[in-house]
């Protein structure tokens, strides 16, 4: 299965948006839809008090949050990072993530 570029979009959205109150990158685990129906895997999203943009794959999807976590069936708990916190383990690890089991 090819490897998307949401860990990636979502780090640099959270960059351009990174003065703005609020802004969170989100690690969590999705189920697939359409081609990869029922396959869970890791996915990076930002989340903007009640809303979610995922930009992945050359998509921009803006959604509200109970809509976009019940269409991936995102399960709790998720890892939120705000942009300091990101910028600190993109440089700790040298990637864009994810950083841990759940993410």
């Amino acid at each position: 299965m090819r490897r998307g570029d949401c860990y990636e979009a979502a780090a640099k959205l959270l960059y351009a948006h990174r003065s703005w109150p609020g802004v969170w990158l989100v690690h969590g685990k999705v189920t697939g839809q359409g081609p990869i129906a029922g396959v869970r895997y890791g996915h990076a999203w930002v989340e903007i008090g009640d809303v979610v943009i995922d930009p992945s794959n050359g998509r921009f999807v803006v959604a509200r949050k109970s809509v976009y976590y019940a269409a991936g069936e995102v399960t709790e708990p998720v890892e939120r990072y705000t942009f300091v916190e990101a910028a600190r383990q993109m440089l700790e690890t040298g990637h864009y993530g994810p950083w841990s089991a759940r993410g």
